[in-house]
């Protein structure tokens, strides 16, 4: 009986492994790669569409609009779009005398909430200014000079999105804001970091991100009533031969959620979305022949998303059942995440005090794993697609 449950628990282990590799792959290119330098801005700053897509955010709006009103970028040169989503406490009135003052600022009311990707299909249809469009969330605080640092990689014509970093301002104000200050590290001083070196596509981060005009046409916008729009561009765009970059010296502040509840509610949709994208694009991924077949791996890998954790939990349950293949994969899965928070941290150089908050992964790590198994539930059942409102994750 031993050697059947060791015989079927082979393919389980392979997948886990698989993503094991990965993880320390990342981990080892990034220590090496050094620091990136902050790229110089061209000579001529192109013209930029920046979208600010919202919905019930009274509380977050007031702080952006003074944010970006402090951009070093050419007036010039940039319209500033505020997009409300069908708003129910009355803020977009609010915006709308706000802007009333700014040339170039305007508000683009939608009569019905139609979601995130659809709030900016509707402001690129509504606006052809810019050939290149800035994203950025209610809650975000990009410091002055991020969207100078977002537009320059753009002077290559082969980069189609760029993506900086989205620090978090609240990472000791409890132990879930702790452990999502971990997970972005994490992502992105260690995975994206990695894979910009290696010409992997990183992903598009939804905030503080940019893109090309062109390439959004080409690629046929943003998937109406996506969950993770910008995972799905990400995918498009990186099919569509178009490269995508990471630049760590673009940089936006946002509060993560602080309670255990708001850590739930943003990560079992975020697996939600997941799900949905693996399911309408990894086939595809899969067959395209146009792609190298190391981005088309990694592209499928993290396509997948969060299968990495059901894979711990199968392997997990073969351990228990005897199985001597799942017992080796599982120990040493579970220390390749606190493997990479530890590289992420050394790379971003985090005090003392940051490092103390280690003690909450396991427990984290536990709560991740039921949000990945919670994010199946809800695609089985196909629960409906709500765009998170943020006042509910405090």
């Amino acid at each position: 009986m031993r050697k059947l449950i060791n015989l079927l628990s082979w393919p389980v282990v392979a997948v886990l492994l698989l993503f094991t590799v990965r993880r320390w792959l990342f981990a080892w290119v990034a220590l090496t790669a050094g620091r990136a330098a902050a790229a110089d801005s061209p000579p001529v700053l192109p013209e930029v569409l920046l979208l600010a897509p919202f919905r019930n955010e009274a509380a977050s709006l007031p702080e952006l609009l003074a944010a970006l009103a402090r951009l070093n970028y050419p007036a010039s040169q940039l319209t500033v779009v505020f997009v409300d989503d069908g708003s129910g406490d009355g803020v977009g009135r609010l915006v709308g005398q706000y802007l009333d003052q700014l040339a170039n600022w305007h508000l683009l009311s939608l009569p019905e909430t139609v979601g995130k990707a659809g709030a900016l299909n509707a402001a690129l249809a509504c606006f052809p200014q810019g050939e290149i469009i800035a994203v950025y969330d209610a809650d975000e605080h990009p410091h002055p000079d991020a969207l100078r640092q977002l537009v320059a990689p753009f002077g290559n014509p082969a980069v189609g999105g760029v993506s900086g970093r989205r620090q978090i301002s609240n990472l000791l104000a409890s132990p879930a804001a702790s452990y999502t200050t971990f997970e972005g590290l994490v992502h992105q001083q260690v995975t994206m970091r990695a894979k910009d070196r290696l010409n992997l596509a990183p992903a598009i981060l939804g905030s503080n991100c940019a893109y090309r005009r062109t390439a959004l046409e080409q690629v046929g916008g943003f998937q109406p009533g996506a969950l993770l729009e910008d995972t799905d561009i990400t995918l498009k765009l990186a099919r569509g031969g178009w490269r995508l970059r990471f630049t760590p010296a673009a940089v936006s502040c946002h509060r993560a959620p602080e309670s255990v509840a708001g850590y739930w509610q943003q990560h079992t949709r975020w697996a939600r979305g997941f799900n949905d994208v693996a399911a309408s694009q990894s086939g595809a991924l899969w067959r395209d022949p146009s792609l190298p077949l190391p981005l088309r791996l990694e592209l499928f890998a993290f396509a997948l998303g969060y299968l990495d954790r059901l894979a711990l939990v199968a392997v997990g349950v073969l351990s228990l059942a005897g199985s001597r293949p799942a017992r080796v994969a599982l120990l040493v899965s579970l220390l390749s995440p606190l493997g990479q928070i530890a590289a992420a941290l050394k790379i971003d150089g985090q005090p003392a005090a940051v490092w103390l908050r280690l003690v909450w992964v396991p427990l984290f790590f536990a709560i991740d794993v039921a949000m990945a198994l919670a994010g199946v539930w809800h695609t089985l059942a196909n629960s409906p697609r709500i765009w998170e409102e943020r006042r509910l994750r405090r």
